[in-house]
């Protein structure tokens, strides 16, 4: 497909690749230890040619007082603030320069200031890289959406809860946006050419 990286309208929103998501943590979730490799390639790609990159990090009081209806379905308690494995996974860890953002629910804009970030980064371009396919990124790719962004899904970055929950919410989000869906290494060899001198 012919992605095109604009470098001074996009940014690279990573979400909740924190250490219980590769670690066996409460959640479960599938493709990990395909994804880690891919996502660690595609992060040097993006701090190589300068782009901002934001990490979110699903984070709850130690009281549980801010699940709301978290807890309703499937999903145990999780990433409490007291945990060791809600921080961020060491090799994916934000550098200085970087941007990270706690948040409380699924979407990445829910109740945090990402739209105020981005708007001051003069972002109207996001590339998605995270977890859980089907809950977090979805949530926040189908509100990027309402929210006037493009957006690009690097889908074999992503772990969902279970395999057809992961290839279902990438139909569901290419049907927001075509040809939205991009490998790693379409996202890498962008980052490459957007560097060449014309």
């Amino acid at each position: 497909m012919n992605f095109n990286l604009d470098r001074d309208h996009t940014a690279l929103l990573i979400i909740d690749f924190q250490a219980d998501v590769f670690n066996g943590g409460a959640l479960q979730l599938v493709g990990t230890d395909a994804v880690l490799p891919k996502a660690k390639r595609v992060l040097a790609a993006a701090r190589e040619i300068g782009l901002p990159i934001i990490h979110t990090q699903e984070v709850h009081r130690k009281e549980m007082v801010d699940f709301g209806r978290e807890l309703d379905g499937t999903e145990p308690v999780h990433c409490l603030e007291t945990w060791v494995g809600t921080d961020f996974h060491p090799e994916l860890y934000p550098r200085d320069g970087e941007y990270a953002i706690a948040k409380r629910r699924y979407s990445c804009f829910f109740g945090t200031d990402l739209e105020i970030l981005l708007r001051g980064l003069k972002i109207d371009t996001l590339v998605v890289m995270g977890t859980m396919t089907n809950v977090c990124v979805h949530y926040t790719v189908a509100e990027a959406h309402q929210r006037d962004y493009h957006f690009y899904v690097i889908e074999d970055c992503c772990a969902g809860s279970d395999w057809d929950a992961h290839e279902a919410a990438l139909k569901a989000m290419q049907y927001l946006q075509k040809d939205s869906l991009i490998s790693s290494q379409v996202f890498i060899d962008a980052a490459k050419v957007s560097v060449q001198p014309v």
